[in-house]
């Protein structure tokens, strides 16, 4: 009679044990869940950021006033406006590239103007697909974002290293 007590009795402090382990997990993984439920909504907060970023239009207050008052400028400003604030939002985002085609577009279209701008935009747009990604560099990708960074400051740099290569050699 008293081994069976002793024994009821082991049997309901493991019991307990195992009901006190058992609320002790149950409240880790309410915090877990409210963790990620937390980064859940601050990963959608900064993609809805991303996915809506602040668009300005080609020609800036500070430029010069030709800049301002050419009117090829006002075409392209406000084709890639329109294409950024419009059209865009209809496609998927799925660049391959840091930044987005259409910004690099207004970039290299500001900073080295129409003519080389719109070349730079074909072949940044030639080269942002899927069959051009096994040619991506893996050095070149941001680990945050997954996408190869490629900005038009590149294009200033390569064109550095050349005047440098040309005067080296004479």
């Amino acid at each position: 009679m008293l081994l069976r007590l002793i024994s009821k009795f082991a049997l309901l402090c493991i019991m307990l044990l195992i009901s006190a382990e058992i609320e002790a997990q149950t409240q880790l993984i309410d915090i877990d869940a409210r963790r990620i439920a937390l980064k859940a909504e601050q990963n959608i907060e900064m993609a809805s950021r991303k996915r809506n970023p602040q668009r300005t239009f080609l020609v800036r207050k500070e430029d010069p006033v030709l800049v301002k008052i050419n009117p090829v400028n006002y075409v392209f400003g406000g084709l890639l406006y329109f294409y950024q604030t419009s059209l865009s939002r209809q496609f998927s985002a799925d660049c391959l590239y840091e930044p987005t085609c259409s910004s690099f577009s207004k970039d290299v279209i500001s900073n080295y103007g129409p003519v080389k701008g719109v070349l730079l935009t074909a072949d940044r747009l030639c080269r942002c697909n899927r069959v051009a990604q096994s040619d991506i560099h893996p050095l070149t990708i941001n680990e945050q974002t997954h996408r190869s960074v490629d900005g038009y400051e590149i294009y200033q740099t390569i064109k550095q290293k050349n005047k440098t290569h040309c005067c080296d050699e004479h």
